[in-house]
């Protein structure tokens, strides 16, 4: 039986994780995501994915919601 250990791909995926909780997270260090236990970071890690999901959709919402207010407009108006 070999050494368990990580492979490139899990090493990508976790050092893609630290990167986007020290980018997007705020307060975080590259200490505290690197030492911190994994279940943790997994738990913050999601939270960001949600928080930055909920924001775009509520930016395209938005967006609709503004399409459909100037299409509504009298032509009158328009210039």
């Amino acid at each position: 039986m070999g050494f368990f250990g990580l492979t490139p791909k899990h090493k990508s995926e976790i050092h893609e994780q630290i990167f986007q909780l020290i980018y997007f997270g705020q307060g975080f260090t590259h200490e505290d995501v690197y030492t911190m236990p994994t279940y943790l970071r997994n738990f913050y890690y999601k939270k960001l994915i949600k928080i930055k999901q909920d924001e775009k959709d509520g930016m395209e919402k938005a967006s609709r919601e503004a399409k459909n207010t100037k299409s509504t407009v009298n032509p009158r108006f328009r210039r």
